[in-house]
């Protein structure tokens, strides 16, 4: 693997059965994403956008092909690549995850490797407006809070790979474009994968792809 991709897929596939019927959610993509690269992905709903983050986290085994970060190709059970994703991937899903018993600074810092970790997340927090809520526990939030304490989650340690799942979702414009500043700052040294329905998202994109029934195209 060249020293600047960051992540390959090759000929991943994934299938799951829906009853009797076999569902191909992704099938056969393959892309490299280098360090300093913005990709976006777009694609109608059901199209297998979701699945394919998923995969490419090593989040769930591809029934056929592999995943490859930073030169190692990522094993089929999570739990054994779960070191590796939380140091080099911040995930942020289209559904907020938080603890609900931890406020908005100990779920972003609980799995927080970089060493400056801290610093980070009041500068994060500052740039989209929750440093007054960082000792807040989920139920206190709304949907949109949620969301962006779980940015603050994702981005805390630095990750060499963000991948964010429909990121701005639950966000009012301006407020979307706040998050997505912090994301494409990320670029720096690291890489971006945004997964959204609102193309005006993918402002300064180096490239956008387009999925259509889990077979990957250029937009």
């Amino acid at each position: 693997m060249s020293a600047d991709v960051l992540l390959r897929a090759t000929d991943v596939s994934l299938e799951y059965l829906d009853g009797a019927r076999r569902i191909r959610a992704v099938d056969r993509v393959s892309l490299e994403v280098r360090r300093g690269e913005f990709l976006g992905l777009v694609g109608p709903s059901g199209s297998g956008k979701s699945s394919l983050l998923f995969l490419l986290a090593g989040l769930r085994a591809p029934t056929a092909g592999h995943v490859e970060l930073l030169g190692h190709v990522l094993p089929p059970q999570a739990d054994a690549s779960a070191a590796l994703r939380r140091r080099h991937v911040g995930f942020l899903f289209q559904e907020p995850f938080l603890v609900p018993y931890l406020d908005v600074r100990e779920n972003a810092l609980g799995h927080a490797t970089h060493p400056e970790a801290e610093t980070r997340l009041e500068a994060l927090a500052a740039a989209i407006g929750m440093e007054t809520m960082l000792r807040e526990r989920p139920h206190r939030l709304s949907g949109g809070e949620r969301q962006r304490a779980s940015l603050l989650r994702a981005l805390a340690s630095a990750p060499d790979l963000v991948l964010a799942d429909e990121p701005t979702a639950n966000l009012d414009q301006e407020t979307g474009h706040a998050v997505m500043d912090v994301l494409r700052a990320q670029t720096q040294g690291a890489a971006l994968i945004v997964v959204t329905h609102d193309p005006g998202m993918l402002e300064g994109a180096d490239r956008v792809l387009f999925l259509r029934d889990g077979v990957l195209q250029q937009a």
